[in-house]
């Protein structure tokens, strides 16, 4: 699959005028708005409507893409607080056009609120093709129709459903559910009977020729008159959605009172509520009096709020539901309690009234409008609601919930379930926009405030205390353990991440893949001071990998070409020289000559990935040191495939691709997790499916894996000067280079922009400054040469002077200590790969300096 993006080879064309004659960083695909959001109780506000204008949002941002956005919340309550969240939590969030003009009017979203809180809400907008890329999936949570099947128009959440008789009769049923879902459109459904007992809903109320549950009248004479004789009925749907259904309705002409009225009434269903909202709006209604109430039952009291209260409220609680069955009139149904109740809105003027039929609240106009909110709360409600258990494939391996059903059994739990729309109603949450204008999601703030530029020499020395600190805190650990005591699993002296602000490397069982890293700073440190210490610390930990060549994996690359492969070139010991040839001989026997590929994990797998281009430093090394060309045929053919299978036409890269390794298998195992089925008729040699370990998503593009191809294909190309390894290499690096942030520091995924997870990751960086470098040195086109060694160099101080530490006034952190690496998402910390790439590279630009020549290639 390749990404849409239709004029991303002009943008690389138009780049490169660009970068000749300006320093540029790509503008932020995606911008964003902060906004407060604040409960001013100390109650719990769980899912809390929010409402904003769109047209508000318009000012502060006029580019903003409302149905192109993403609304994400975290538990911070100040804008610096929510700098350092790293996770913010998606909402889903809904757009809706009001009026029919085919514009946005509102964004709705709703948010969990503990007593007092303020979140901070971050709403995220861009191009759809960037925005579907990480936007969730939301589940449709509200529905509304309009149907004869079901007498008029109908609105649901999952919880509950109601209907509004579309005729003179003008009133509100009800469909209660006990399993929660959408069902509106199975009751739509020609020939079904929703009377009838189901195990998921029907219809449990009897509005005969009352109001039902909140219908609106006009209370003319004692009476509650129906909105009957009208010269119109109108209705449309404004919108359904995993936010809100909304409903207008039309009355033009009632006649009442004698008077003439024109109306329009507004139902407002939000997800997960057991009610709604109607407001009502008229220009001519002049003095008329309305009404609205609940359906009078034999033996249920009306229950009403103190006198005093505001909003007022009206409840009744008992057995009112009917009994199932294939007519609209029914029995009681004993032994079942439903509880009814409307809320006026604050400030309502509401009177208590009742009359033949009906309880009621009687009000008049208030600048020629009034809201109420009616609710039912059924004891069956939820009772039937089966969860799946993991790997449920029918039935028989769900579960029917027993514990912690949300649903009401008493009357004392309605009047607080009452009390509590009341409060909401009464008093809202408090909204506040915080950006003054649109903005990208900021880099971490330890590094917005650099002490000033560094030099290149500068920053090894402070790479160099780390390590020396490191070394010594350590060496006596690797010098306790026996060689066969230490393995890729076992073994305490050797680490992979560390803390941010301390500077300690977490603890790890073994050298895992990564161990090598460590060596290869030793080496490169023994290299540039000719300092013994390093040499012995270097053999040291080498050691510790000699001889285990034949159990790695596809890391076998990574293991032997940054410990045993410089040690050998520095100290000439023949025992690392055969160790790094026998890691060489382990990659050549994991090579697949029917995929063309080295498999990620184990001979004749099915998966591989695009780390593995850096392993291929290995093989071309053994080509050279032995002689053999059998390891660069190898090197060279797998290179040209991950060409074709991993790069996208615009550079990005995909992380892991699983195919047909030659036996026709249809059972797949990812990385971590448990084996699955996966039925195809690739061919042997064939793709099967592609996907991240560590990425976003399968469409997305792992920063970390860009800079692993960037580094790779430039190496390959070195080694071979075969062209499609330089365009592919110079592909990777215009896709990087057009998709940096502003300091050159890449998020951990280059499609997510700090919207789902805002995690920088240094050591994508400082892997894609070499790769930029190597590549620039073997560029024959002088701009774009010299733009990959200016991008380069760029990153580099970015890093040395925004993220090595220390990195502001007073930072108490050790030096040396890169931050903000992200190994996965949303891990956040210094890395030892990190730490290596970026002494690389900035050895490699302190010796151009001192020579006065550009970096050669490796």
């Amino acid at each position: 699959m390749q990404m849409k993006k239709g004029s991303a080879v002009w943008k690389y064309v138009a780049l490169w005028a660009l970068l000749a004659t300006q320093d540029l960083w790509a503008e932020p695909h995606l911008k964003s708005i902060k906004v407060a959001i604040t409960n001013p109780t100390g109650e719990n506000r769980p899912a809390e409507n929010i409402v904003l204008p769109v047209p508000e949002l318009k000012k502060i941002a006029p580019d903003f893409y409302p149905g192109s956005q993403i609304v994400t919340a975290s538990n911070a309550s100040t804008i610096a607080e929510d700098a350092t969240v790293l996770h913010p939590t998606e909402l889903p969030s809904q757009v809706d056009d009001l009026d029919r003009d085919s514009t946005p009017d509102e964004l709705a979203f709703q948010i969990d609120l503990k007593p007092h809180q303020t979140r901070i809400v971050t709403i995220t907008w861009g191009a759809v093709d960037r925005i579907f890329r990480l936007r969730g999936d939301y589940e449709k949570q509200t529905n509304a129709i309009f149907t004869k099947k079901i007498d008029g128009v109908g609105w649901e959440s999952k919880r509950d459903a109601f209907r509004l008789y579309f005729d003179k009769r003008n009133a509100i049923d009800l469909f209660g559910k006990a399993r929660p879902s959408l069902q509106l459109d199975r009751y739509a459904t020609p020939g079904y009977v929703y009377h009838n007992y189901s195990p998921d809903g029907r219809d449990i109320y009897l509005v005969a020729d009352a109001l039902g549950i909140g219908a609106l009248a006009g209370w003319v004479n004692g009476t509650a008159e129906h909105v009957a004789d009208v010269d119109d009925r109108g209705y449309r749907i404004v919108s359904t959605g995993p936010v809100r259904a909304i409903i207008e309705l039309t009355y033009k002409g009632w006649k009442i009172a004698g008077k003439n009225v024109d109306l329009q009434e507004q139902i407002t269903q939000w997800a997960g509520e057991r009610g709604f909202l109607q407001t009502i709006e008229s220009s001519n209604a002049g003095d008329l009096v309305f009404a609205t109430g609940l359906t009078q039952q034999q033996g249920i009291p009306e229950l009403r709020s103190p006198a005093t209260d505001d909003p007022a409220w009206l409840a009744m609680w008992g057995e009112q539901a009917v009994e199932g069955g294939n007519k609209a009139v029914s029995p009681i149904l004993r032994g079942s309690n439903l509880g009814l109740a409307i809320v006026m809105a604050p400030g309502s003027g509401a009177a208590v009234n009742k009359d033949s039929k009906d309880y009621l609240f009687t009000f008049p106009l208030k600048n020629g409008i009034a809201s109420w909110y009616s609710l039912a709360a059924w004891d069956q409600e939820g009772t039937n609601d089966p969860i799946a258990v993991d790997g449920a494939g029918e039935p028989r391996y769900y579960v029917a919930r027993l514990a912690d059903i949300d649903h009401m059994t008493s009357q004392e739990q309605l009047l607080a379930y009452v009390k509590q729309v009341a409060g909401r109603l009464k008093t809202p949450v408090t909204v506040k926009v915080l950006s003054s204008a649109a903005e990208a999601q900021s880099a971490p703030a330890d590094s917005l405030h650099p002490i000033g530029s560094r030099t290149y020499k500068q920053a090894i020395d402070l790479l160099q205390k780390e390590i020396d600190r490191t070394a010594a805190k350590w060496e006596p650990v690797i010098a306790a353990a026996p060689p066969s005591g230490v393995g890729d699993s076992a073994g305490d002296a050797f680490f992979t991440d560390g803390d941010n602000q301390t500077g300690e490397w977490k603890p790890q069982k073994g050298f895992f893949w990564t161990g090598s890293f460590w060596t290869a700073e030793l080496w490169k440190m023994y290299s540039l001071t000719h300092d013994e210490k390093y040499r012995r610390w270097a053999e040291l930990w080498s050691s510790a990998l000699v001889g285990k060549e034949f159990e790695q994996n596809h890391d076998t690359g990574f293991l032997y070409f940054y410990s045993s492969v410089p040690g050998f070139q520095l100290t000439g010991d023949p025992k690392l020289r055969a160790s790094a040839l026998r890691g060489a001989d382990h990659l050549v026997q994991m090579f697949n000559p029917v995929t063309q590929l080295i498999p990620a994990w184990s001979a004749n797998g099915d998966d591989t990935i695009i780390d593995t281009m850096m392993n291929l430093q290995l093989l071309w090394w053994a080509s050279h040191e032995a002689g053999d060309s059998k390891y660069r045929d190898v090197a060279l053919k797998h290179a040209l495939r991950a060409a074709d299978w991993f790069i996208r036409n615009d550079g990005s890269v995909i992380q892991s691709v699983h195919y047909n390794p030659g036996d026709n298998r249809q059972q797949f195992q990812l990385s971590g997790n448990g084996s699955f089925v996966f039925p195809n008729d690739a061919k042997p040699g064939e793709r099967v499916f592609y996907h991240t370990h560590q990425g976003y998503s399968w469409e997305t593009s792992w920063s970390r894996g860009t800079a692993w191809a960037l580094y790779g294909f430039a190496t390959a190309y070195r080694e071979t000067r075969d062209p499609k390894l330089l365009h592919t290499a110079q592909t990777i690096a215009d896709y990087i280079i057009a998709e940096l942030p502003e300091d050159g520091v890449p998020w951990y995924d280059f499609c997510d922009e700090g919207v789902m997870y805002r995690n920088r990751d240094t050591s994508a960086a400082a892997i894609a400054s070499g790769g930029l470098l190597q590549l620039a040195a073997l560029t024959r086109d002088a701009h774009k040469a010299q733009a990959y060694r200016s991008q380069a160099e760029r990153i580099t101080h970015s890093l040395i002077d925004r993220y090595l530490t220390p990195t502001y006034k007073g930072d108490a952190t050790p030096p040396g200590v890169l931050r903000h690496g992200s190994g996965t998402h949303p891990a956040d910390g210094m890395l030892i790969y990190g730490q290596y790439y970026l002494l690389e590279t900035l050895i490699q630009l302190d010796s151009a300096i001192s020579t006065g020549n550009r970096p050669a290639a490796q």
